[in-house]
């Protein structure tokens, strides 16, 4: 019969330096290393979909909100135009088009677009926060 050992070395090191990050911090550092760059992405996309511009201009991000154990953030026109019609409904016309209008997406093209870069700099924001931890 054969027989297997496994050595778990570092494993125990590895769970201590875990339980020292504080994960909220670390989350939130992360999320804002990627918001500017996604927010940029989605507005340079709107701003191709332009009569007033106002819609683009709203563009804005959340910041940092928790639901459950996580956070997120979201990246969305906001406010109303001079009419009254609110620049997300706008934006999902865009989008997703109406009955008169075909669909010209916006926002999916934009995540598309921005995710690597947004990917690499959440992992930089992680990297520089563990950075001397035996990872």
């Amino acid at each position: 019969m054969a027989k297997f050992d496994v050595d778990m070395g570092g494993f125990d090191d590895l769970l201590e330096n875990l339980d020292l990050l504080d994960r909220g911090e670390v989350e939130e550092k992360m999320l804002k290393a990627g918001e500017q760059i996604l927010e940029r992405s989605v507005k340079s996309h709107a701003a191709a979909h332009v009569k007033t511009g106002a819609m683009a201009a709203s563009i804005k991000s959340t910041g940092v909100k928790k639901q459950g154990d996580g956070k997120y953030l979201v990246v969305r026109p906001t406010g109303k135009d001079k009419k009254g019609v609110r620049n997300m409904e706008k934006m999902a016309y865009l989008e997703f088009g109406t009955y008169k209008q075909a669909a010209t997406p916006t926002l999916t093209p934009a995540v598309k677009e921005s995710e690597n870069a947004v990917l690499e700099a959440m992992q930089k924001a992680f990297d520089e926060e563990t950075e001397g931890m035996k990872l």
